[in-house]
């Protein structure tokens, strides 16, 4: 069960990735007094309970990247209902989130927060959203995640679902954690050729944006994790490799990658210590 620690000074801050990829995704941020999530895409009440595995007391709020189903489920609304965990969503996908799923089911004590691009805080976190150039259907937005205590700072930022990074490298600067798609291998989609995938950020691309990152950064985190792997276009040795000797070739050795498990938690990844 999660418990939370009375010290107000601490600055602990941890990182699992509950869930990962087109079946579904799930990040949560703890520290020693609350928790966020950031997208529930659960395919079921008892997926989303067994991945969340008693840490429902302590969540304060999740927040929505954007309406695909691997990032917020019908399922998924209804567990955040039982449990009083509001949802954060764009203010302008209120409207076709209901149209979408409040037709089965009326949805009377969930509670919805919406936001706009301004930061805003939910617990200990304050959560500045930014956008993502993705499938230009509906807004996609990644985020930049602080924890303030005392002076200190933790930074950690999010991001799926984008098919390039122009404009993108200045949120993700001087981050104590970075979790970024790494979605595809470019030979691989050629030879299983799906037309979504370039919705999706490239391996290369994922590496060039870190390499970018890191060159106008002064400071960089110790480990980052790549997400959102397709099952059919990567492999984690792949993802993993082609960042690597991309970060290689910009001077940047000595950060650890890795990689989230498509349907199980991540080990938990302590930020900024």
């Amino acid at each position: 069960m999660y418990s939370f620690c009375q010290r107000r000074t601490s600055l602990t801050l941890t990182f699992q990735s509950l869930c990962s990829g087109s079946s579904g995704n799930s990040l949560l941020l703890k520290t020693d007094r609350s928790a966020l999530l950031v997208d529930a895409g659960f395919p079921s009440m008892r997926a989303g309970r067994k991945a969340l595995n008693g840490y429902l007391p302590g969540i304060e709020g999740v927040v929505i990247s954007h309406l695909h189903s691997d990032h917020i489920q019908y399922a998924s609304l209804r567990l955040l209902e039982e449990s009083r965990i509001p949802i954060y969503l764009y203010e302008k996908d209120i409207k076709p989130l209901a149209s979408r799923h409040f037709r089965q089911f009326p949805f009377l004590h969930l509670k919805i927060r919406p936001f706009s691009d301004q930061p805003f805080m939910i617990g200990d976190f304050s959560v500045h959203p930014f956008r993502l150039p993705h499938d230009g259907i509906r807004p996609t937005f990644g985020f930049a995640i602080s924890l303030n205590r005392k002076g200190r700072q933790r930074k950690v930022v999010v991001a799926t679902d984008f098919r390039d990074w122009g404009g993108l490298p200045g949120w993700f600067a001087d981050s104590d954690f970075i979790y970024v798609e790494a979605n595809h291998d470019s030979e691989l989609l050629r030879v299983h050729p799906n037309p979504r995938s370039h919705f999706h950020l490239s391996n290369e691309k994922c590496g060039r944006l870190l390499r970018q990152v890191f060159a106008q950064s002064r400071s960089k985190p110790s480990t980052l994790m790549l997400g959102h792997l397709s099952e059919k276009r990567n492999r984690p040795e792949l993802a993993q490799g082609t960042v690597s000797e991309i970060l290689a070739a910009g001077g940047h050795r000595s950060i650890e990658i890795r990689i989230a498990p498509r349907y199980e938690p991540s080990e938990w990844i302590p930020i900024g210590e």
